[in-house]
């Protein structure tokens, strides 16, 4: 069952995700000597990623036993507007002293399944013992459709079974192809935390809290890891509840 937390705004939401992020990388250090994150994109990720960058977080995560990947990006040159990984980048990566070698990008610029390959290659590299590989953290976001990583309502990628697959001609803007982890990878995480923030999430995370449905129609209601948590803003979360 999701464990929601309700902030009142997403500089809030964002301070409690780094804390979190902190916490989370400690414990993973203690118990597997490693700390494995998948990113996310987004306005509200983006932040957090900045607060890491800076203070007393940037010092406290032990970014030498850090592996970074991501959740899915766009098929894109790792320099544009819309990657993912650039977002990243700016925002924290490049402020911080992870080793090139622990950055596993989504490989854009190489094409669609090109980029899915590799993106095999590096899990079985870092989770090779593994039969799924187990992300000690999987930051998600959630778009105004209920989408999560590249995971769209009616699309077949959420039926892979795999652990990475493509998304062609996306129901997205921008409408542009996508490589994304699968739900066997994000469901095998030992912690799944979801970012909302904004009254244009408001009606659908209703709907998750309260309707047993949801996941027939929301991807980011099917996500089943180990432990699912949901950072809201008072905006997402609404007066009502």
């Amino acid at each position: 069952m999701a464990d929601f937390h309700v902030f009142a705004d997403p500089e809030d939401l964002s301070q409690a995700a780094a804390r979190l992020f902190v916490e989370l990388s400690h414990k993973a250090l203690g118990l597997r000597g490693r700390f494995t994150v998948a990113l996310s994109g987004g306005s509200t990720p983006k932040r957090l990623f900045e607060i890491l960058a800076n203070g007393r977080h940037r010092g406290a995560i032990p970014w030498d036993r850090t592996y970074i990947f991501w959740g899915d990006d766009r098929v894109v040159e790792p320099g544009h507007e819309w990657s993912n990984f650039k977002l990243a980048y700016d925002s924290l990566l490049a402020h911080v002293p992870v080793p090139e070698e622990n950055i596993l990008r989504i490989k854009g610029e190489l094409g669609t399944e090109a980029a899915a390959d590799e993106m095999r290659r590096d899990l079985i590299n870092v989770f090779g013992d593994q039969e799924v590989p187990r992300f000690d953290l999987a930051i998600q976001g959630m778009g105004a459709d209920g989408h999560t990583a590249s995971l769209f309502p009616g699309t077949d990628a959420l039926n892979a079974t795999g652990w990475v697959t493509t998304v062609t001609d996306p129901p997205a803007n921008p409408k542009v192809d996508r490589v994304t982890l699968t739900f066997p990878v994000l469901n095998a995480a030992r912690v799944a935390l979801f970012l909302a923030a904004g009254a244009g999430k408001r009606t659908i995370i209703s709907e998750i809290m309260n309707d047993p449905t949801a996941p027939e129609r929301y991807p980011a209601a099917k996500v089943e890891a180990e432990q699912i948590i949901w950072y809201v803003d008072e905006a997402a979360f609404g007066p009502e509840f």
